[in-house]
C-alpha cells in the first residue's frame, strides 16, 4: 500500500519517529506530505527526540519549532555538501580573536590617535546581526588594574564566551615584573563584572555557562612538572569561591590537542589524550613502549569540588600497539554531547600509519561515570572502583565509532602542510577542512578551499568501515573516497564559452577566501554553524591580519546583504536599483559602546558574499534550490560592507552591506 492513502493518524505515528533530517527528504518525495515540514506539531515531536541540541532550544525559546527544524535541516544540508549560504571577510586589521558560542570575539591594533585599540563581539544570532564596540584602552580602566601603566605597551586579547560573559586576558611587561590580569565582562550588563590579577597564564582556558566561570592554567609546580589548577568564580554572587582545584593526574598542556574541557548541564568535564605514566619519548618499536594507552577523564559538578569523578583506566581504553606509530601533528581532541541522550563523549581525530599506509580517523568513547557509590571522594590513585575490572582487555574499537577518513590513496587528499585547518563537525559527522589546492584556471597556485568528507549512509559504511584501525584490506580496492568528498568553490572542468576555466563569481570567491597570498600558520574555530580561519605570518605575530567566517547556517541576517548580479559580473546589493557596488567604499564613522565613554573611529573596509540567491537578467532574483546544490558555477553571492552606528542606543550596531 502506498503511504499517501495510509490513515493520517497513523502516518503521523510514523513521521513522528523520523530523525528530523529525514523529515526534508520525506516532504519532498509527494505532495502529499509538502505540508509536514511546516507543521507546528510535527516539527515539535521531531525536535523532541533531540532534546539536548541547539535547534530544540531555539524552538524552546522562539516558540517556532517548524522554522527551528527547517533551519537544522538546510544548515546540515549545506556543511555536507560543501556550499556555504555567505562568506564574510569580517576584517583586515583584527590581532587577536577567538570564536565560541555565536560570538566572534577579536581586537584591532591601535595604528593612529583615529584608529583605536577596539574590541568587538560580532554576535551571530538574531535579526540583523550585530556587533558591539569596546575601546579597550577605556575597558582597562574601568577594570581597575592596579600597576597599569598607560604609556607601556600591553597585550589584550579575548579568551572566550558563553551565555553573553566575555573573558579577556591583559598582559604588561614591566622593569622587573609582568603585570597578567583576567577580565570577566558582561555584554548584557554593558559593565566589567570582575577583574582578577593572574600567578600564571601557562595555557590558559576559560570556561563557563550562566552561574559560573572556570579559568585554568598548567602553573602548579610538583615533583619537576607543572599540574593543572583551576579556580571558580560565583556569577550570581560576584565572588570567587574558596577553594582551588588541582588537578595532580591530569597530562597534556595542548589544549584542543591532547588536553580538553567542557561544561556540559551542571558538570565541567575535563579529558587528556595522555596519562603521566606514558614513556612519550620512547621510540614506538621500543620493548619499553606501553602496550596500551588510556585517556585520562574527570567531571565535578560547578560549585562543588568536594568529590571529583574520575574514570578508572578500565573505562578508558584508547588504543593498542599494534595499531601502528600515530602522527600527532594530526591530533585533535574534543569533548561532545548527544544530541538525543545528552551522553557526553571523547572525539579524537587522529593520523595512523597502520600496513605500509596511513589513515585520518575519528574516534569517539562514552563518558559512562558510575553511581555515586563507587566513588569514596576525589580519588586520584587510579585505583578500580567496586563492579569494574582494570585487568579487562581491549583488542578493537566498537563497530559505530570509528569514522574512517581519508588513507592517502584518493586524488583528494591532501597532507599536512596543505590542510591548515583540520576540523571534525560532531552534528554531521563530517570532517571540515581548509586545504591548499591548485585550481584548474591556476595550476601553478596554491589557493585556499574548503573541503568536506561526510560520512558514508550505512549501505556504504559497512563495505568500508573494519573493526579495527589495524586491518589489512587493500585499501586501494576500497570504496572510492572520491564519492564522498566535496570541494568549494569546485572545479569546473570544463571551459567556459569564453575561453576561461573560472567564472568571475569563482575568482571574486577565491579572493574572499584567500585574504594574502603567503602565510605560515592558521587560526581557526568551528561549530555547527559557522567556520572562522585567520591566516597569520610568524615574522609578525601582532601585526593586522584578516578574519574570514563561512557560514552554513540559513538564518543568520546580514541587513541589505547583496547577491552576484550575472549581468554585471560582479555584486550588488538587492535593495541598490543602480546596480552599482562599491565594495571597498569608505565606511561611516562609529562610537565605542556600552557604559563606556565613546570615541569615533573609522570602521574598516570589509567584504561579504550572500550564497543563497543569483540576480538574474530582467533583475529577477534565483533561490538556491532546498536541500540541493546550485550549478557549480554558480555556488556564491556577494556585497561589501560598511557599519553604521545605531541612532537609538550607543551600545550596538548594526552590519550593513553595499
Amino acid at each position: 500500500m502506498s503511504l499517501c492513502r495510509v490513515p493520517a493518524e497513523i502516518v503521523r505515528l510514523i513521521i513522528e519517529n523520523l530523525d528530523p533530517d529525514d523529515l526534508l527528504q520525506l516532504a519532498s518525495t509527494s505532495r502529499h506530505f509538502k505540508h509536514i515540514i511546516h507543521d507546528k506539531f510535527i516539527s515539535r515531536k521531531a525536535l523532541e527526540n533531540i532534546p539536548f541540541s541547539l535547534d530544540y532550544k531555539e524552538g524552546q525559546k522562539t516558540g517556532d519549532y517548524s522554522q527551528a527544524l527547517r533551519r537544522r535541516v538546510k544548515r546540515r544540508n549545506a556543511l555536507r555538501k560543501a556550499n556555504p549560504f555567505h562568506i564574510l571577510e569580517v576584517s583586515r586589521e583584527a590581532v587577536h580573536f577567538t570564536y565560541t558560542n555565536g560570538a566572534l570575539c577579536y581586537t584591532m591594533k591601535q595604528t593612529s590617535a583615529t584608529h583605536e585599540h577596539r574590541l568587538r563581539i560580532l554576535l551571530l544570532q538574531g535579526s540583523p546581526v550585530q556587533e558591539l564596540n569596546i575601546n579597550v584602552l577605556q575597558l582597562i580602566c574601568e577594570s581597575e588594574i592596579s600597576d597599569f601603566d598607560e604609556s607601556r605597551p600591553y597585550q589584550f586579547k579575548p579568551l572566550y564566551h558563553a551565555e553573553g560573559i566575555v573573558s579577556c586576558l591583559f598582559e604588561q611587561r614591566k622593569s622587573q615584573s609582568r603585570g597578567r590580569w583576567l577580565i570577566i565582562y558582561s555584554i548584557e550588563k554593558g559593565k566589567i563584572l570582575q577583574s582578577k590579577p593572574l600567578r600564571s597564564t601557562t595555557n590558559i582556558f576559560v570556561r563557563n555557562n550562566k552561574q559560573y566561570l572556570y579559568y585554568g592554567t598548567k602553573s602548579e609546580p610538583f615533583d619537576g612538572q607543572r599540574r593543572w589548577v583551576l579556580h571558580g568564580f560565583s556569577l550570581e554572587c560576584f565572588e570567587w569561591l574558596p577553594r582551588r582545584i588541582i588537578l595532580w593526574d591530569l597530562a597534556g598542556c595542548d589544549i584542543g590537542s591532547t588536553v580538553c574541557f567542557e561544561i556540559f548541564d551542571d558538570y565541567l568535564y575535563g579529558v587528556s589524550s595522555q596519562e603521566l605514566t606514558e614513556l612519550e619519548d620512547t621510540e614506538w618499536t621500543a620493548s619499553g613502549h606501553p602496550l596500551n594507552s588510556f585517556y585520562y577523564a574527570f567531571r565535578f559538578r560547578l560549585g562543588d569540588h568536594s568529590t571529583i569523578d574520575i574514570l578508572p583506566r578500565s573505562a578508558l581504553w584508547r588504543r593498542g600497539a599494534t595499531d601502528g606509530p600515530i602522527d600527532d601533528r594530526w591530533n585533535h581532541l574534543q569533548l561532545g554531547q548527544d544530541e538525543r541522550s545528552g551522553q557526553v563523549s571523547i572525539y579524537e581525530t587522529r593520523k595512523e600509519w597502520l600496513c605500509s599506509w596511513s589513515r585520518r580517523s575519528c574516534y569517539s568513547k562514552q563518558l559512562i561515570f558510575p553511581s555515586k557509590s563507587y566513588f569514596g571522594g576525589s580519588n586520584t590513585d587510579g585505583q578500580c572502583y567496586e563492579g569494574w575490572d582494570d585487568a579487562t582487555q581491549h583488542t578493537v574499537s566498537p563497530e559505530g565509532t570509528v569514522h574512517r577518513g581519508d588513507n592517502g590513496f584518493s586524488s583528494l587528499t591532501f597532507d599536512l602542510s596543505n590542510s591548515p585547518v583540520r576540523s571534525y563537525n560532531l552534528s554531521c559527522r563530517a570532517f571540515v577542512d581548509i586545504v591548499s589546492t591548485t585550481t584548474s584556471s591556476s595550476p601553478a597556485t596554491k589557493r585556499l578551499r574548503l573541503r568536506v568528507r561526510r560520512q558514508l549512509d550505512p549501505i556504504s559504511k559497512s563495505d568500508r568501515y573494519s573493526p579495527s584501525p589495524n586491518d589489512t584490506s587493500d585499501p586501494a580496492n576500497s570504496l572510492d573516497d572520491d564519492d564522498e568528498v566535496s570541494l568549494w568553490p569546485a572545479d569546473q572542468g570544463d571551459k567556459l564559452p569564453d575561453g576561461s576555466l573560472d567564472t568571475p563569481l569563482d575568482r571574486y570567491i577565491d579572493g574572499l577566501l584567500n585574504p594574502q597570498a603567503y602565510f605560515d600558520e592558521v587560526d581557526w574555530a568551528m561549530d555547527e554553524r559557522v567556520l572562522v580561519y585567520s591566516p597569520k605570518t610568524l615574522h609578525q605575530l601582532d601585526g593586522p591580519r584578516s578574519i574570514i567566517l563561512i557560514s552554513f547556517d540559513p538564518a543568520l541576517h546580514f541587513e541589505g546583504l547583496g547577491c552576484w548580479d550575472e549581468n554585471l559580473m560582479s555584486p550588488r546589493w538587492v535593495g541598490d536599483r543602480s546596480g552599482k557596488s562599491d565594495i571597498h567604499s569608505e565606511c561611516t564613522p562609529n562610537t565605542a559602546i556600552m557604559n563606556l565613554e565613546s570615541t569615533v573611529y573609522e570602521t574598516p573596509r570589509i567584504r561579504g558574499l550572500d550564497l543563497s540567491h543569483t540576480i538574474r537578467s530582467g533583475g529577477s532574483t534565483r533561490k538556491r534550490k532546498r536541500g540541493g546544490s546550485p550549478p557549480r558555477y554558480r555556488t556564491a553571492a556577494g556585497a561589501g560592507i560598511k557599519y553604521h552606528a545605531d541612532t537609538e542606543t550607543n551600545t550596538t550596531r548594526t552590519i550593513q552591506m553595499s
